[in-house]
């Protein structure tokens, strides 16, 4: 199966597609439905910040493009990781891109939980990127849902973007399908740091034309989808989620990757009811120290997956050192 989503559509498309016919028979695939939208008051942005949430560095990437792309520009850009963000300094900023993996076809609920302790933005632009392997699914919906929450603490919207690269769900490979992941070994690609730069310059031209972006939120079956605890029939296929203290170097990689805190690095467990399935520990360990087995079968991370199929990705030009 191709990513995480392909393992959830398995279990409850089925139901999904009861629930279609019983609620509403002769629905069209897709409906959307929008919401009014902030206006844009700053209309030449002098300071910026880019916040990312980013597990294997593809979210990451992408900010980093846009915060090159936005100096380049002339703004002032502070970029970094939300968990190291200073709350109290968001009203310092005319402009705001938030990029997020699609998790489970929506925000990953640390990032949703987040977003709702932050203080109003009022007048300050918002637009919103997410990241997501493979051909992906609720990729639209995910950029839609964390940008809505941006205008919902007074941000104006002012665009979004959809960049595909290799799907980091640590067990597709390591349940033997690995041939799905391979079909996109090489994205991240300078396609998708084109559609970043491309990406970033449009967010600048919305904001001085003072041009909102109309949030339209698609309906089908990958929404109906949404109903079901897709985290938790995940968990159900996770056993043996530990720390293999004999490969462990207490390095705190995994503790520091770990949303939810989730990992106590001394006793070698992991707090199984707070876990969200991100399989960041897992992917992130350098040891390979981090055990984790996936109906039964042992997982592996990324970047022992990369290392296994000799992939290396290409950094985009102006990230290179």
């Amino acid at each position: 199966m191709e990513n995480r989503r392909g393992f959830i559509k398995t279990c409850v498309t089925g139901c999904a597609i009861g629930c279609v016919v019983m609620a509403a028979p002769g629905l069209s695939v897709y409906a959307c439905a929008s919401r009014p939208q902030n206006p844009i008051t700053k209309r030449n942005p002098k300071r910026a910040l880019v916040v990312w949430y980013s597990q294997t560095g593809h979210t990451e990437r992408i900010g980093r493009i846009i915060r090159h792309a936005w100096e380049k520009a002339g703004l002032t850009v502070d970029g970094r990781d939300y968990r190291e963000i200073d709350k109290s300094t968001l009203g310092q900023y005319d402009l705001i891109a938030i990029g997020t993996p699609v998790h489970y076809m929506d925000v990953p609920v640390n990032l949703q939980a987040w977003i709702k302790t932050l203080p109003l933005i009022e007048g300050t632009s918002v637009a919103s990127y997410v990241t997501f392997g493979g051909k992906g699914d609720g990729q639209h919906n995910t950029a839609c849902g964390l940008l809505e929450r941006m205008t919902e603490i007074g941000g104006a919207a002012a665009g979004i973007a959809l960049l595909g690269n290799m799907s980091t769900f640590a067990p597709t490979w390591s349940t033997g399908n690995a041939e799905r992941i391979l079909a996109f070994r090489d994205r991240p690609n300078e396609k998708t740091y084109q559609q970043a730069r491309t990406f970033a310059d449009s967010i600048l031209a919305n904001v001085a034309a003072g041009r909102t972006y109309k949030i339209d939120r698609e309906f089908g079956l990958d929404s109906l989808m949404g109903i079901f605890p897709q985290i938790g029939l995940t968990k159900l296929m996770i056993t043996n989620h530990h720390i293999d203290t004999s490969l462990c170097i207490k390095c705190g990689t995994c503790v520091k990757k770990c949303p939810v805190g989730a990992i106590h690095l001394q006793a070698g467990s992991v707090d199984s009811k707070r876990c969200i399935a991100c399989i960041g520990c897992v992917n992130n360990c350098p040891t390979q120290a981090m055990k984790m087995n996936f109906i039964g079968k042992p997982v592996y991370g990324f970047k022992e997956f990369l290392k296994r199929n000799r992939i290396e990705i290409v950094e985009p030009s102006e990230l290179k050192v």
